[in-house]
């Protein structure tokens, strides 16, 4: 199975781990040319169209014009991304067997680099799938994602893990995949005031924390991930369907 995550927007480049094995984007090239596109817009049309403070204007403007500076820092993706999610993920505890299974199990999607492997080299760079700055990224990216999580997961098990947000998985052109492969999306739900509520911030600590409980165990049975109870998490078979999976506390 392949477990599926969304980028974040923070990031970090200084120190982390060193690993001597960087692999090259697979759409490195059409990184290049949206990178290319983004360095044409000025700080000013930054804050304008991304609705940043100049602040943070400045420092995206900056991260795009030395985005190809031969001196610009580049990390593994697995440790350059820094939200919620990664930190939970804590990638850093990992050995170097779970390593080798993140390397063939988890995928990340990218607003420029579109499809990330865990050792990936990437730079640091701020964009998201509903930027103001870019043409329309659903539609760059729609058929050149779908395509390749087809032919990836359908030469694993057939089954996808979808641990990205909506607003990434909205890539997934999901008309070509439902025949070609399955995707099980977990949901993870709070108990507050009688009821049963999504918090988001929960949500994105708890796919982090699945997607380090699936490659410390390494699981390759998506069956076994009923089994997760980490953070007083229970799988609810009452709740869950056939493509949502609902994990309750």
């Amino acid at each position: 199975m392949i477990i599926l995550l969304s980028p974040s927007k923070t990031m970090n480049f200084s120190g982390g781990a060193s690993l001597a094995k960087l692999t090259t984007p697979q759409f490195a090239k059409e990184a290049d040319t949206l990178m290319r596109e983004l360095q044409s817009f000025s700080v000013t049309e930054i804050v304008q169209r991304e609705h940043l403070s100049v602040r943070l204007a400045y420092s995206t403007y900056e991260s795009y014009q030395r985005f190809f500076a031969a001196d610009q820092p580049a990390k593994a993706a697995l440790f350059a991304y820094s939200g919620t999610v990664f930190n939970k993920l804590n990638p850093a505890a990992f050995t170097v067997e779970q390593y080798d299974f993140a390397e063939n199990h988890l995928r990340i999607f990218s607003a420029l680099y579109g499809w990330l492997r865990p050792f990936d080299a990437i730079r640091p760079y701020r964009l998201d799938m509903n930027s103001g700055l870019a043409a329309d990224l659903y539609a760059f990216w729609s058929e050149r994602l779908t395509d390749i999580l087809i032919n990836t997961i359908s030469a694993d098990d057939g089954i996808l893990i979808n641990l990205a947000s909506a607003e990434y998985f909205r890539i997934v052109d999901e008309t070509k995949i439902v025949d070609s492969i399955k995707v099980i999306t977990p949901i993870f739900k709070q108990e507050k005031q009688g009821k049963l509520v999504i918090n988001s911030l929960y949500a994105k600590e708890a796919r982090g924390i699945m997607t380090r409980f699936i490659i410390e165990n390494q699981l390759r049975d998506h069956e076994h991930i009923k089994a997760f109870m980490e953070q007083g998490y229970l799988f609810s078979t009452d709740l869950s369907s056939q493509n949502e999976w609902v994990f309750v506390r």
